[in-house]
């Protein structure tokens, strides 16, 4: 069976596999599997008709690469919740580094890049079904493709590493996860976040931002908070945002 080993991997964390050729989004398909049996779920399907990116935008998704959800019981603090998408991001860019033998970027909140440019992305949604409080990770890899984005350089593993394919990738993220999820569940926050900013693009350098696509900001990037939100210097004064977007590539 094709996907022995990852079948294996999410029962032992009791999750509930599901496989589809085409979706409209893993996301949402996740989102009906937890309202219906109310258990933990990863999605994969081979293409998406509409993925959901950040911000509402578009998560270009031809055949060939990988489209997951994770849909699972939130265990902790709703406000801790970003610590989901760092473990998640870390995951991928660890793996990624293992198996195309390189050292790839994370450009906050959830693009991971190598060699500036995108090679997978992280979204991150809280619901509420039947009373329980759930975590859905949407993750998307380019594997096989890069997307044609408009402003926005994107690659994908075979151009690293023509030998892999999509099951070493998604067996070695799996494990990854699953690792940094038992530190999350023993509430070690902070080795996971300072593992996230060794990683983190601009961290300590002047960037340019996009806020609430209308102001422009430009500042030194200090920290990154427990909650997600990045702290910015901008001319002495101390400020924290929750939502924006680094332009440094485009300066």
């Amino acid at each position: 069976m094709i996907y022995k080993n990852i079948q294996h991997q999410l029962k032992k964390n009791n999750f509930i596999f599901k496989n589809f050729k085409v979706l409209d989004s893993t996301m949402e398909k996740t989102k009906e599997l937890i309202d219906s049996y109310k258990s933990n779920f990863l999605v994969l399907s081979d293409e998406q008709t509409k993925g959901k990116g950040r911000r509402g935008n578009i998560w270009y998704s031809p055949s060939g690469n990988i489209y997951i959800s994770l849909g699972f019981k939130n265990l902790i603090d709703i406000k801790n919740h970003f610590i989901f998408n760092a473990a998640t991001v870390l995951s991928i860019s660890e793996s990624i580094d293992s198996i195309c033998n390189l050292n790839s970027n994370i450009k906050w909140p959830n693009d991971i890049l190598v060699n500036g440019k995108k090679i997978s992305g992280v979204i991150v949604e809280l619901i509420k079904s039947n009373n329980m409080n759930y975590i859905i990770l949407g993750v998307g890899i380019n594997v096989e493709k890069s997307p044609n984005i408009l402003n926005y350089p994107t690659t994908c593993t075979k151009e690293l590493n023509s030998k892999i394919n999509k099951i070493e990738i998604l067996e070695l993220f799996l494990k990854n996860f699953f690792n940094y999820l038992d530190y999350i569940y023993k509430h070690q926050y902070k080795y996971i976040l300072d593992k996230f900013k060794k990683k983190l693009l601009y961290l300590n350098k002047k960037i340019y931002l996009e806020e609430n696509n209308i102001s422009f900001l430009e500042g030194k990037f200090i920290d990154i908070n427990l909650d997600g939100s990045m702290v910015i210097n901008i001319n002495g004064v101390i400020k924290n945002l929750y939502s924006a977007r680094i332009l440094n590539d485009n300066y």
